[in-house]
């Protein structure tokens, strides 16, 4: 068999691959489902995690997109919460407390502001000075009491 030739072809003469409208409403439905990128780039017709997260990158639109629907993943993940409460038997109490622990973790993660754990700073109220919109100052002077004792004698 004769040897064949290896052309050298330069990376901007490579077609470079694109996601069609179709393929993103599909990711943005099933990433509202809860799946990840990487889970989503292993099904079949789907583009790759690299090629989703460079086009994420470079598209401001697509990528508020992704956001809200990672938000709205949060929301699949507290139905699939209350599932799984609702399915506790007797038996098997422990494994489905750590399912439950594990998916409440995930959404304080995924949604912080509606999910995460809230501090106690949060409820404290302000100084009363504060309140009135004057900052509060303690003043500290220290007297040189020698010239005090010298006007008394």
């Amino acid at each position: 068999m004769p040897a064949s030739k290896k052309i050298a072809v330069s990376a901007a003469e490579l077609p470079v691959p694109s996601i069609t409208p179709e393929q993103w409403e599909q990711v943005f439905t099933l990433v509202e489902e809860g799946q990840t990128l990487r889970q989503i780039s292993t099904q079949p017709d789907m583009p790759t995690w690299v090629l989703m997260r460079q086009t994420l990158r470079a598209s401001p639109a697509l990528a508020s997109r992704y956001g809200r629907a990672r938000m709205l993943a949060a929301e699949a993940f507290e139905d699939r919460l209350l599932q799984e409460v609702h399915s506790i038997g007797g038996d098997d109490t422990a494994a489905m407390r750590l399912r439950i622990d594990t998916l409440k973790w995930i959404m304080s993660k995924r949604a912080p502001a509606r999910y995460g754990e809230k501090t106690g700073t949060e409820s404290q109220a302000a100084p009363p000075a504060q309140e009135q919109g004057r900052p509060r100052t303690i003043r500290r002077v220290i007297v040189d009491p020698a010239p005090l004792v010298e006007k008394e004698k």
